[in-house]
């Protein structure tokens, strides 16, 4: 089986089915302008409190990520924390003047992290969810993903629907995650803190295979080397924001602003290109 998979066409093929999608009603209609669709909750917007007055005191922008889940947020060989979401953090701190610090967290625990005020916000390739929007906002989205099977090269299936007792691992606290359970087929869901070590686990024969984003799996064949491939169609589209916290109205406004300038300056198609060869912001 060939490994070596062409991301641009894949990416391509993903966009089509956003498109699909968007036609028969099952995402939000982004329209001309890719940054117009998330509602907001105002929440009790607190008046004497203003984190984004608070981030241009201080100079700086603290934003979570998990650090394992390349190429969007990674540590390199260096022990630099790297990718497109780093990048993009950046882009938008600098929008805002100020320096942007990453913070990692276990994704299990990353909403709670926010909602606390550990740290100002997730920019960290998080899906936009009905059952996250009651906890928090989001950003207009900044990239399209689909959710992903991959399984063991020697799987002779063309779905995941077709394996029977299927043991497939998912990052703890995913949208994956909740997908399985309704899944009759697969009866032993592995969970992990990474999908390194979930791809890992493929690869040590402890799992038929994992769901992952179509771009990340794709990431981790082509890079580590994974005797993994994509089997099926993705299982679903998911629109990536950028978390903030209920009260932080104008912290979202600011976001959304800097997003939309990053957008029609280049600068957000130019860090794409860098990590993907390509645009993942569907219009």
């Amino acid at each position: 089986m060939i490994r070596k998979i062409s991301i641009f066409l894949v990416i391509m093929m993903l966009f089509f089915m956003v498109g699909c999608a968007t036609e028969e009603g099952n995402l939000t209609d982004t329209g001309t302008d890719p940054v117009e669709d998330v509602e907001v909750d105002v929440g009790d917007n607190d008046s004497t409190k203003d984190t984004l007055d608070e981030i241009k005191e201080r100079g700086t922008l603290t934003f979570a990520m998990t650090g394992a889940y390349p190429p969007f947020n990674f540590i390199d060989e260096d022990g630099t924390l790297i990718g497109f979401d780093i990048d993009i953090a950046d882009a938008i701190a600098e929008k805002i003047g100020v320096e942007a610090e990453p913070i990692t967290v276990l994704w299990d625990g990353i909403l709670t992290g926010l909602t606390s005020g550990r740290f100002d916000m997730i920019i960290g390739s998080m899906a936009i969810t009905e059952e996250r929007l009651k906890e928090v906002n989001f950003s207009h989205p900044y990239y399209y993903d689909g959710a992903q099977f991959f399984g063991r090269e020697d799987l002779a299936v063309s779905d995941l629907s077709e394996i029977e007792n299927a043991s497939v691992g998912v990052v703890t606290g995913t949208t994956f995650q909740n997908f399985l359970v309704e899944m009759e087929n697969v009866t032993d869901i592995l969970q992990f803190e990474s999908d390194v070590d979930n791809m890992r686990a493929v690869q040590q024969g402890r799992s038929d295979g994992l769901i992952t984003g179509l771009l990340v799996g794709l990431h981790g064949i082509e890079k580590f080397d994974m005797p993994l491939a994509p089997i099926g169609d993705p299982l679903y589209i998911e629109e990536i924001g950028i978390a903030i916290r209920k009260d932080d109205i104008a912290l979202l406004e600011a976001v959304n602003t800097a997003l939309q300038e990053i957008i029609e300056d280049g600068t957000y198609e130019e860090i794409s290109y860098k990590w993907f060869g390509t645009s993942i912001l569907d219009n």
